[in-house]
């Protein structure tokens, strides 16, 4: 089952709902055609809350749904193309992103000491590639992600001034439920980075300003149930950027299952519903990984299979950017 929150012409209210072949069908629609109400099914965060009984719910209206699609109007049931797709949670709970995916840590850090240190760094990047990649496998490292930046399906990335290398982080995110369904589904997330102010926050506090700025946590399309998702560990991933681009990697690359993850989170605090949990970025599907970086007015398409396409945009026009420290890009130089 795939659940998501859309918008359709004109209205302003958002909808919770289940795709229905190539359609969007919200809980209220199925509801009024056969005269039920269901509480649970008010929002998506009523629907985690009450896990599993609204998920059965869910389940008998999408029964309902698959039968009758053909006499639903046009209002009624929209086009997946043609809804405005918004994030499956609008305001997680919490944003908890993993790394547990040892390989996209070694290339990073290797490109970033080749980027940091000049011609010193490409004579340590293998090594410190090597030792990246062998010092973080097996271990639960995680940060608290900006659980206020959220954006969906379609809706552009902000650029911030400070930073000339802009970058996505493809991943398997979980969204959590409650203690009797822990894993509600699985959505792409999309933890964009501005890499050339990266470094010195990981050897120091943290991410901050390469992680949290606005609109900078893309989510979606769809809340994908376990039982649709299958293996989580056996996706293929497809990542496009514009005509450029196109990078390919698979979720077999994380070192832990995702239950795994969430029983370790359990362990230093108790996720409430609608918790989002990203499980690491995806090796070779990052500028980072590539040493390879977006220009402004790029489409990015986030493919997963089983989860869906996450489209995001990068602005067309930038803000007055400031001097980088790994030094300005030619595609840029209007901008500074």
């Amino acid at each position: 089952m795939k659940l998501l929150n859309f918008q359709y012409g004109s209205e302003e209210t958002a909808l919770f709902g289940v795709v229905i072949e190539n359609y969007a069908v919200s809980f209220e629609t199925l509801m009024r055609k056969t005269g039920q109400k269901h509480e649970k099914l008010v929002n998506i965060d009523s629907y985690l809350e009450n896990l599993p009984s609204s998920e059965d719910e869910a389940r008998e209206l999408l029964r309902y749904g698959e039968t009758c699609l053909s006499s639903l109007s046009d209002t009624e049931k929209i086009p997946l193309e043609m809804a405005k797709i918004l994030p499956p949670v609008a305001v997680p709970r919490a944003l908890i992103d993993f790394g547990l995916t040892p390989r996209h840590l070694g290339n990073s850090a290797a490109t970033m000491v080749r980027r940091e240190f000049g011609m010193l760094g490409r004579i340590i990047a293998p090594v410190v590639k090597k030792r990246i990649s062998a010092a973080s496998g097996g271990k639960m490292l995680y940060y608290k992600c900006n659980h206020n930046a959220i954006i969906g399906d379609g809706d552009t990335i902000h650029w911030p001034v400070y930073s000339s290398y802009l970058d996505i982080e493809p991943e398997l995110a979980i969204i959590t439920g409650n203690e009797n369904k822990p894993i509600a589904g699985y959505t792409i997330f999309n933890d964009s980075s501005a890499r050339d102010v990266q470094f010195w926050e990981m050897i120091g506090t943290g991410p901050a300003r390469s992680k949290d700025f606005d609109h900078s946590k893309g989510l979606g399309p769809f809340i994908v149930t376990p039982d649709e998702t299958g293996d989580p560990l056996a996706l293929n991933v497809n990542v496009k950027i514009g005509e450029r681009f196109e990078w390919k990697g698979s979720t077999s690359e994380y070192s832990d299952h995702p239950e795994k993850a969430l029983e370790y989170m359990k362990t230093v605090f108790t996720p409430l519903p609608g918790t989002v949990i990203g499980l690491g970025t995806i090796p070779d599907c990052t500028g980072l990984d590539n040493d390879l970086w977006l220009n402004p007015g790029e489409k990015i398409e986030i493919i997963f299979d089983k989860l869906g396409v996450l489209r995001q945009n990068t602005p067309d026009v930038l803000g007055k950017l400031k001097p980088s420290r790994w030094g300005n890009r030619k595609e840029l130089e209007t901008f500074y």
